[in-house]
């Protein structure tokens, strides 16, 4: 890091909870005063994603030391968790988590991370000019695990829908732990909550350097995992499925997994846990299989208009399954109307395509932000008899009753 840390640099101490994350924005303004306006905003910015970060990942004490030297802002954050370097990823426009380390690549001049036996510092420099000679901008490489290590072989793993799971665990166990610390009665044991974390985070991290920065749509992997990292996948998935049943309850504000991306996400754990206990893989194409229907309750919705309508429409619940096929629709993908509602909508969707739109709806679900929404695209439907039918699509979302959201899609048919 450029310019040495003064012994005289003011610091500061925080507890792992939500409101050290303001006070430290108000130390490092305080900090930094007769610096430009415009640097300080973005060093509040800066060391609010940082402490986060900390808080929300190292659940340790947080330290933060912030100067400015020669118009040129020095920060740095400290937490005690050696283990857990960052890890910054490519982030799509629909995901709701991980963006705190890129603000830091696009807005800092230098940063970086130090390690030690004791914690890890991530520190940050603002710089007023655009600099002859860069300083350090560098995460480094991820620390691989330390002691025994097990081989685990992901088989045909399903690089999309394991994208999407990934997505939806974070979310889930974001606003487990945040309900905690913000002193709501916790959904689950906190303990539990963290631990589950550290794991997920460890498992991501570890698929994420095994499938590297341009992955294949469907591939097999190899993952390093620590041999003591067994005990926590179970805990993990029991994690996973009790915020999923309070995320179905309506007691969070995360929606539950689709089925789909519920598979995939228990068939990984499932395999991690049975290879670190010396099983053979079992490759994800030999447990795939379809979900026709689905018992949960239907979203209640009134059809009338969409019967009513000569455009073809179907319309899906925000659990992606089908509740009512219009005469136009049906005669168009030559189904049975009643045949199809309670199906899931991949029926409807050509094999190939069924991994993207699964995570495209479950980022809509988790962000409320759509690329497709009222906005007409050509497609293809899949016909009864296995045939393509080209269509203009048109998505509406509409509220149902109980706060749920009916998706209504016209089927508009188009000339090949």
């Amino acid at each position: 890091m450029t310019g040495a840390n003064p012994a005289t640099a003011p610091v500061r101490r925080w507890p792992p909870r939500p409101d050290s994350v303001p006070a430290a924005r108000q130390f490092v303004r305080s900090s930094l005063a007769g610096t430009p306006p415009d640097v300080v905003d973005e060093a509040e910015l800066l060391v609010s994603e940082l402490v986060t970060n900390a808080v929300l990942h190292a659940h340790t004490e947080v330290e933060v030391r912030a100067w400015a030297r020669a118009g040129r802002v020095h920060v740095r954050v400290r937490d005690q968790e050696p283990h857990l370097a960052p890890a910054p990823r490519e982030r799509g426009l629909d995901a709701c988590t991980g963006r705190g380390l890129q603000l830091v690549e696009d807005l800092a001049a230098g940063f970086g991370v130090e390690c030690d036996k004791c914690g890890k510092t991530v520190w940050f420099e603002l710089w007023p000019e655009a600099p002859e000679t860069p300083p350090v901008a560098d995460w480094g490489d991820a620390r691989p695990p330390t002691g025994p290590t097990v081989p685990v072989l992901l088989a045909d793993l399903p690089v999309v829908l394991y994208g999407a799971a990934q997505r939806h665990q974070e979310a889930l166990l974001r606003e487990c732990l945040l309900a905690g610390l913000a002193g709501q009665r916790p959904h689950l044991p906190p303990a539990d909550v963290r631990a589950a974390q550290g794991a997920q985070q460890g498992l991501d991290a570890g698929v994420a350097a095994a499938l590297g920065p341009e992955p294949e749509p469907v591939g097999t992997v190899r993952v390093a995992l620590p041999r003591e990292a067994g005990p926590a996948v179970p805990l993990l998935r029991r994690v996973l499925e009790q915020a999923d049943a309070a995320a179905a309850d309506g007691r969070l504000l995360t929606r539950p997994a689709l089925p789909e991306i519920r598979r995939v996400s228990d068939w990984l754990l499932d395999e991690v846990a049975a290879q670190l206990d010396g099983a053979s893989p079992t490759p994800w194409t030999e447990v795939a299989e379809e979900t026709e229907a689905d018992p949960a309750a239907l979203a209640p919705w009134d059809a009338t208009d969409l019967h009513a309508a000569d455009v073809p429409c179907v319309a899906a619940d925000d659990g992606n399954r089908i509740l009512a096929v219009n005469r136009a629709a049906a005669d168009l993908i030559g189904w049975d109307a009643d045949a199809l509602t309670g199906r899931r909508l991949t029926v409807l969707i050509p094999p190939e395509y069924r991994e993207r739109h699964l995570a495209g709806f479950t980022s809509l679900l988790l962000t409320g932000e759509s690329r497709i929404l009222g906005r007409p695209v050509p497609v293809e439907a899949l016909h009864h008899d296995g045939h393509r039918v080209p269509v203009r699509l048109l998505i509406r979302a509409q509220e149902a009753r109980g706060g749920r959201t009916v998706f209504v899609a016209e089927l508009t048919p188009a000339e090949r």
